[in-house]
């Protein structure tokens, strides 16, 4: 039987779309953090990879999305924020966790789209939850779980998120995360990959509770805020909107030089 190898993020938020996959005949899974999953691409390692959307443009290698499950919010995201000592408009440097490429290049087009700021991006590690206030730095990019699990909301006194950020600007969700793959990935893996993505997409939706009740706890997150985050704060399935909005994503990040070259969007055939 064809075997497919996904590359997988094990945040609270992709719980939907990828609990139960590996018990799926012919699916494994490969976790990964968002940013080294672009690389586990690039290398052969995984077949398809749940990774950031801007490295469909970062990377040199041909891909196309598989148009099954994505990773998007249409308004606040709770688990994306800029959080700052100082109001967000007089922010200068941003130190931000790396670990998400999407959400960066996202904290730039806010920033100048909204703020006309031109900020500096310093890679930091994000402090861990009792760590002393002064290990803080003034302004920090928060992505995931660790937005929930840490300390940042006595630490900090203004705070942006961005989801809600771009949906004001634009009118449209933001697109974080899609499942992605070289373009002359073999069809069988392709078709394999698709029926098995949306089956167990609709079916983690239809006992979510059931997989909040094992998710949150692991993860720092109290049920109640976990259950409506994954119900009503995320997103899963693609419509015309999230289309129109990546696209505008790419134009806006091309436009500030955060890709060199913006490759046409596109996606796998499916039956």
């Amino acid at each position: 039987m064809q075997q497919v190898r996904l590359g997988v993020v094990s945040f609270l938020n992709t719980v939907p779309l990828i609990d139960g996959l590996e018990t799926i005949e012919g699916i494994s899974l490969v976790p990964k953090v968002p940013s080294l999953l672009i690389g586990c691409l690039e290398s052969g390692e995984v077949d398809l990879a749940l990774a950031s959307s801007i490295d469909f443009q970062k990377t040199s290698e041909s891909l196309r999305i598989l148009k099954v499950g994505l990773l998007s919010s249409d308004g606040h995201t709770l688990t994306v924020r800029l959080c700052s000592r100082i109001p967000i408009e007089d922010v200068q440097e941003v130190h931000c966790d790396l670990d998400s490429h999407t959400s960066v290049a996202l904290l730039q087009i806010v920033m100048k789209d909204v703020y006309e700021k031109n900020i500096a991006i310093v890679p930091t590690e994000i402090p861990k939850p009792g760590d002393s206030k002064n290990d803080w730095p003034e302004s920090v990019l928060m992505i995931g779980d660790k937005v929930v699990s840490s300390a940042n909301d006595s630490e900090y006194e203004y705070e942006l998120d961005l989801g809600e950020a771009w949906k004001e600007n634009t009118g449209l969700p933001f697109v974080f995360a899609v499942w992605m793959g070289k373009s002359d990935l073999h069809p069988d893996i392709v078709e394999l990959a698709a029926l098995s993505l949306e089956r167990q997409l609709a079916k983690n939706m239809q006992c979510l509770e059931h997989i909040v009740a094992t998710a949150a706890e692991e993860r720092g997150w109290n049920k109640k805020d976990a259950l409506q985050y994954l119900g009503e704060t995320m997103q899963y399935s693609w419509s015309e909107r999230h289309e129109s909005s990546l696209q505008l994503f790419f134009e806006r990040a091309s436009a500030l030089e955060i890709i060199s070259n913006k490759s046409k969007i596109t996606f796998f055939d499916l039956a």
